[in-house]
């Protein structure tokens, strides 16, 4: 252990209580902690590097029986049960693949037709490969979309804010084969799988452990396949399995808020070799995982941390964790201008409540909301997307002037 890991473990554990963190006033507190307490960074830095992971550590001292209390009132406990912690620690790894992601790779196999045979990589306890039996509460403005599933069998329900969606509500995929890929994967019926598994949702983040377990009896029910693998070493036999099981379907690659855990090199070759396998690969990345991500993300107009990718394509820019949403079209429409549109599909024509509806969803008096909708249906972006649309408003609009002639102005 040398003065140099000391110092990464602190700047470390100082980013994520800075960012990550914040969400969990406990966690950004017991961070805090261990970033300035030379003796703490020093026992972490002693661990491999791989292992060193906050949320890996902060977890495993909860794991261990620590009570969740301030961190001037635990640091004598942490200290007694560290040889526990760090058997935690070293037995164990980040394995959360929270459910709500699943809004995410849902967004991105809008791209891909037909059955789908789904291969997931970290696939932890293969919440991520049952996106098809959970329930869907989409938020988008002035409107919004829920999809249950047939069986109808799940308190699993995911609620996403999602900005730049057309009219289509999305597609819920045929998924006619699964296996999930994790070095470790954990077994939902087994009781210290399950535990550790509630053990990683950070403490205050109740509704989010209801999801956990809620997934977790989907997956008890349907049994979904999870083998002992490397992302990268096994993925082929795992593709070769899915051809042979379902050789008419489009075989889906999925890593969400995975390849973090690889290295740089083995990043860009578990890439290369999805391309090389013929599948279409869906991923949820931070901006920095592969190094034109940002680049990327920039030239189709999306900011942020996080994207959502399609063969290694930004398609849209993401909360990590599922809860929002900010995706692109292929019609030169920005996003907010893809909202403006729909929601006057759905809130089409002058109604007793569109002027306080408009001024609570955009913020905008409606003489200016109308002025900002008219700009987007004049250009070429919007007659593309939707001509049929466009062409209304036109017609409206010319039956509006021709009244103003005859001496009639009326309301918008």
């Amino acid at each position: 252990m040398t003065t140099a890991d000391r110092e990464h473990v602190a700047a470390w554990f100082t980013r994520f209580a800075l960012n990550e963190g914040a969400e969990s006033e406990r966690y950004a507190d017991w961070a805090t902690w261990i970033a300035a307490d030379e003796d703490m960074c020093d026992r972490i830095a002693e661990l491999p590097r791989a292992k060193r992971q906050p949320i890996l550590v902060l977890t495993a001292i909860r794991f261990a029986g620590v009570p969740l209390r301030h961190s001037s009132l635990i640091q004598d406990d942490v200290v007694a049960r560290w040889p526990q912690i760090v058997d935690v620690i070293t037995a164990h790894s980040t394995q959360t693949n929270d459910p709500r992601r699943s809004s995410l790779v849902l967004a991105g196999l809008q791209h891909v037709h037909g059955p789908i045979a789904l291969i997931e990589v970290g696939a932890s306890a293969g919440f991520g490969l049952m996106l098809d039996r959970y329930v869907y509460r989409w938020s988008m403005p002035g409107r919004a979309w829920r999809h249950t599933p047939d069986s109808g069998n799940t308190s699993v329900v995911l609620s996403c804010e999602v900005s730049g969606w057309g009219a289509n509500p999305p597609r819920i995929p045929e998924i006619v084969w699964r296996e999930g890929i994790d070095l470790s994967p954990l077994d939902v019926t087994n009781s210290a799988d399950r535990d550790w598994l509630e053990a990683l949702v950070w403490p205050e983040q109740t509704d989010r452990l209801d999801i956990i377990r809620g997934a977790a009896d989907v997956v008890v029910r349907e049994r979904p396949s999870l083998v002992h693998g490397d992302a990268l070493a096994d993925l082929p036999a795992a593709v070769e399995r899915a051809r042979a099981a379902a050789p008419d379907a489009t075989i889906v690659v999925s890593s969400p808020a995975v390849l973090v855990y690889l290295d740089p090199q083995a990043r860009l070759e578990f890439a290369e070799r999805c391309a090389e396998l013929g599948v279409v690969w869906i991923s949820v990345d931070g901006r920095d995982v592969f190094p034109d991500l940002a680049e990327a993300a920039r030239a189709v107009g999306l900011s942020g941390d996080y994207f959502l990718t399609v063969d290694g394509q930004p398609v849209a820019s993401v909360d990590p964790l599922g809860r929002s949403m900010t995706v692109v079209n292929s019609w030169g429409l920005t996003p907010r201008q893809m909202d403006l549109l729909e929601f006057e599909r759905v809130h089409w024509g002058t109604t007793p409540r569109k002027e306080s509806l408009v001024r609570s969803v955009w913020n905008l008096a409606l003489v200016r909301y109308y002025q900002t909708v008219y700009a987007i249906m004049e250009s070429d972006a919007a007659r593309r997307y939707d001509p049929v649309l466009t062409r209304h408003f036109d017609d409206v609009r010319a039956q509006r002037g021709q009244r103003r002639i005859g001496g009639r102005t009326p309301s918008l």
